[in-house]
């Protein structure tokens, strides 16, 4: 079964993600701050990892540049955010990132570019 976990602060987000992944069978793990999500992906290995970059604790681009640090090899991770500047989406490029989408999501974009990722190498 594919392994997902959902790092995301907003319970009504969460919901809506996990939801549409159970509903496409993979098994989902949600966290909803970013300092547990970061001991999670390196205590577990997942399939793909959904990123919020706003999180209590430490946010995504803290917990991807902390995993480089560790020299922890990278999940595959789509990052999900409403906030996607251009400087955003270069700075996830250079932390290894090539997949982020923005809030709110379009539910069929969201699905094509999950079982993309998990396919595939996809890039932003």
């Amino acid at each position: 079964m594919t392994n997902i976990l959902i790092i995301e602060d907003n319970e009504i987000n969460m919901k809506l993600f996990a939801d549409i992944l159970e509903a496409k069978s993979y098994s989902v793990t949600k966290i909803f701050d970013g300092k547990e999500g970061y001991e999670e992906i390196k205590k577990q290995k997942y399939d793909l990892v959904i990123l919020d970059i706003q999180l209590p604790s430490m946010n995504g681009f803290e917990i991807l540049e902390h995993l480089h640090d560790d020299a922890i090899e990278l999940p595959k991770i789509l990052i999900v955010s409403a906030f996607a500047m251009e400087h955003e989406i270069a700075m996830a490029k250079q932390l290894g990132v090539k997949n982020y989408l923005t809030k709110p999501i379009d539910v069929m974009n969201f699905i094509g570019t999950v079982s993309a990722i998990l396919s595939e190498d996809s890039a932003l």
